[in-house]
């Protein structure tokens, strides 16, 4: 403490020195005590100095506080938009992101949402919502129901859809639920807890296509962070919607396209099967090139089609389109199978730009037995002959269409005896990024070999054991339904059939009705025998039902086949996904007593997709045609004739007494076109002949055959400008008096045939 100089210090300021001499500690904080509290000495700017510095360092923690609040709130915001963001980019349905858009809002921004789409006129639906209270939410759903919200309102949701602008409602008051609940819900609205809400619009591309509503029942009101977390939530659950929409736009027209241009179902044909089925990729829109078809021709023959587009796409599907109406076109001509992809190439060549495309054509007569095929640089068909192992038929593999090489293609003529089957199908089946064309041609070989062998085993071991007379097609029941069962497009784990079964079928203790009931529950069938989604039959106790691998495949509704399968939520694969099947015959296997087993078109198509094993996801797209032949009518008659003038009274003769034997009594018309047929290939094909007639649905065939050349005659060729011609006049008369008639090449002549309709009398 500072004295003025002459200025006496006390007694007891002494004592007081003495005493801080003494403790020098205590004397030092005195000393700053009594200079803090006197002014005159500064102590008031230390004391200020002092709090100060406290005051700032109370305001900083605050500050660094509240700072670090603010941080971890956008964290957590940012999370969970990216999160959100995450989540709706997993699904290209547009109603599982509505789906999802609700369910990301509870309970993170609050107790209920509900997603609101623009639908038709001015309507506004629920399209999802989302509940911590289960019975709030069906009472919303049955309140909108009965009094659907619309744009001229002017509350939400309609409000906020007309204007695209957000809308808080902090507190529902009787006006508000008015105008949204009809009277039947009004009273009951209260008796559900209510809070603030929120309704921000839901839009992309400058286009509102619907709401938001998040609704907090009990609590706090919303933020400005709140309500800008809720915005930022529609405008990604909007982004996502629109994305799906389009998508979904591009794929209905892509499969629209891809359903017009598939043949709806095969023809029923006499002598044969056929069974068909198209499998679209999993890659972009699914649409690819792959075709096939059946063209009934004259006759009762069929032109079988098999072709594959290169390339993928919409651009693939539209030259297939065109492709297949050509083949179409001059298939109804009657063209040989080369001559006919001899056009088609040309066909081809004249497209814009650089198109490619394989193919193979085959017409099969069912009243010769034979097929005559060619090929422009397909796969070779895999052939199955009764009893045997199948094999690929071996043709001259031809260039692929498009390469303007007009001479490329040469004909395969073989015969079918009845049983067998012809299995045409595209590159799809076979290769794949993990298995090279020849490796997946012998794996399905192989497999298809498997396949038909464990129940001709079966049939063999049943017939030693003296159980051939226990009826058609039992022994081959689970193996059917594993061929019914095929590799599924969603990978499903493949099943192994359980010991027991096998064993009770076996041991023949349980009986027949036993055995019916194992497998019946190892196929998918109903107690009684009754297949659930394919074909089925009941195994008798003694077959023996061997070990296979059974996935997991979609039910056959019907025999044109449109059909779903549903998907994982997380799956970004189009839930709209088809694949058409058609078949024309019966489901079943058949067998009865020995001989072969008589494989169905339908059962023959399920084991080539089995033997495949396709992958869970397919890069191309698949066809697959199956021809099975079965046996015609025994002809009328089928008479050999020498080129000579006195065949055509033969012939008149004998398909007179013919059509006697079977009843017909009124085709005299038939009588006189037979000697017109007859006596033209004797003028102008001078070989042997062969006569034919056969007895159809609903009318008379009658074909001549000559081994001479293969010019085809046209009516009136040497009749033309003569009005005195004495020849040329036969065909004429043909095209007159016939139903329907035609001329067709064979391997090593011709074949002129007619038709004529059976009255009702006859």
């Amino acid at each position: 403490m500072a004295k003025r100089p002459g200025t006496a210090v006390p007694d007891m300021a002494a004592a007081g020195t003495d005493r801080a001499c003494a403790n020098p500690a205590g004397a030092d904080r005195a000393s700053l005590d009594r200079a803090g509290s006197d002014p005159a000495n500064g102590g008031w700017a230390a004391t200020t100095a002092s709090v100060g510095r406290a005051v700032v360092r109370e305001l900083s923690g605050a500050w660094r506080h509240r700072s670090r609040s603010a941080e971890e709130a956008a964290l957590r915001q940012c999370s969970f938009l990216v999160d959100a963001s995450m989540v709706l980019g997993t699904s290209l349905d547009p109603q599982r992101i509505v789906e999802m858009t609700a369910a990301l809002a509870v309970p993170r921004l609050g107790s209920a949402a509900i997603v609101w789409l623009r639908g038709e006129g001015n309507s506004v639906p629920i399209a999802a919502s989302s509940f911590l209270d289960p019975k709030a939410a069906g009472f919303v759903r049955a309140a909108f129901q009965i009094r659907p919200a619309t744009v001229d309102q002017d509350i939400p949701p309609g409000s906020v859809v007309r204007t695209g602008q957000s809308y808080y409602v902090p507190k529902y008051t009787e006006k508000i639920v008015g105008k949204l609940f009809a009277r039947e819900a009004y009273d009951r609205f209260w008796e559900f807890p209510s809070g603030p809400t929120i309704t921000v619009p839901i839009h992309s591309r400058g286009r509102v296509l619907g709401a938001l509503t998040v609704d907090r029942a009990g609590l706090e009101p919303f933020s400005a962070l709140d309500i800008h977390l809720v915005e930022e939530l529609a405008r990604r659950g909007g982004a996502a919607l629109d994305n799906a929409q389009l998508f979904r736009d591009v794929e209905e027209s892509a499969l629209t396209l891809q359903r017009s241009l598939l043949p709806a179902h095969p023809p029923a044909l006499d002598g044969m099967e056929i069974a068909m089925e198209y499998r679209p990729g999993t890659a972009g829109t699914e649409v690819g090139g792959d075709l096939y078809d059946v063209i009934p021709l004259p006759g009762g023959r069929a032109g079988i089609a098999i072709g594959d587009v290169m390339g993928r796409g919409l651009h693939a599907a539209a030259v297939m389109g065109q492709l297949r109406a050509a083949l179409r076109a001059y298939a109804l001509e009657d063209w040989g199978p080369a001559e006919l992809l001899a056009r088609l190439d040309r066909v081809v060549d004249s497209l814009p730009g650089l198109q490619l495309a394989t193919s193979m054509y085959a017409v099969y007569d069912p009243y010769s037995g034979r097929a005559t095929i060619a090929s422009a640089g397909h796969p070779p068909p895999l052939l199955l002959l009764p009893d045997e192992q199948p094999d690929y038929l071996v043709l001259e593999p031809g260039l692929p269409l498009g390469t303007g090489e007009a001479d490329a293609f040469s004909e395969t003529t073989i015969t079918l005896p009845p049983g067998s089957a012809l299995v045409l199908f595209t590159d799809g089946l076979v290769e794949s990024r993990r298995r090279s064309l020849a490796d997946g041609l012998e794996h399905l070989r192989s497999g298809l070999g498997d396949q038909v062998t464990r129940p001709r085993a079966a049939r063999d071991l049943a017939s030693s054991n003296g159980a051939s007379s226990n009826g058609a097609a039992s022994n081959e029941a689970a193996d059917n339904e594993a061929a019914d069962n095929e590799a599924a497009d969603d990978g499903a784990a493949a099943d192994v059939l359980p010991a027991d079964t096998v064993a009770g079928a076996v041991a023949g203790g349980t009986g027949a009705s036993g055995a019916a009931a194992s497998g019946a529950a190892a196929s998918g069938a109903d107690a009684d025998g009754t297949p659930v989604g394919g074909p089925a039959a009941t195994a008798p106790a003694s077959a023996v039902l061997p070990e296979r691998r059974i996935r997991e495949r979609r039910s056959g509704r019907d025999r044109r086949g449109g059909y779903r399968r549903s998907r994982t939520a997380g799956d970004r694969r189009r839930a709209g996904s088809f694949a058409a099947r058609s078949w024309s015959g019966p489901d079943a296997v058949t067998w009865d007593g020995p001989g072969p087993i008589e494989e169905t078109a339908r059962t023959v198509l399920e084991r080539c997709l089995l033997a495949a094993e396709l992958p869970a996801r397919t890069d191309d797209d698949i066809a697959l045609l199956v021809l099975v032949t079965r046996p015609v009518r025994p002809p009328l008659i089928q008479l050999a004739l020498p080129a000579v003038a006195a065949s055509a009274g033969q012939a008149r003769t004998s398909v007179r007494a013919a059509l006697h034997d079977a009843g017909i009594s009124s085709l005299d018309d038939a009588i006189l076109l037979v000697s017109e047929v007859v006596t033209n290939a004797v003028l102008h094909a001078r070989s042997d002949l062969v006569l034919r007639a056969t007895l159809e649905p609903g009318r008379l065939r009658i074909s001549v055959e000559d081994r001479e050349g293969s010019a085809l005659p046209r009516p009136g060729d040497e009749s033309t400008d003569q009005i005195d011609a004495e020849h040329g006049w036969g065909l004429l008369l043909v095209e007159a008096l016939a139903q329907a008639w035609g001329v067709e090449t064979t391997p090593d002549g011709k074949r002129v045939w007619f038709e004529m309709e059976i009255p009702d009398e006859a």
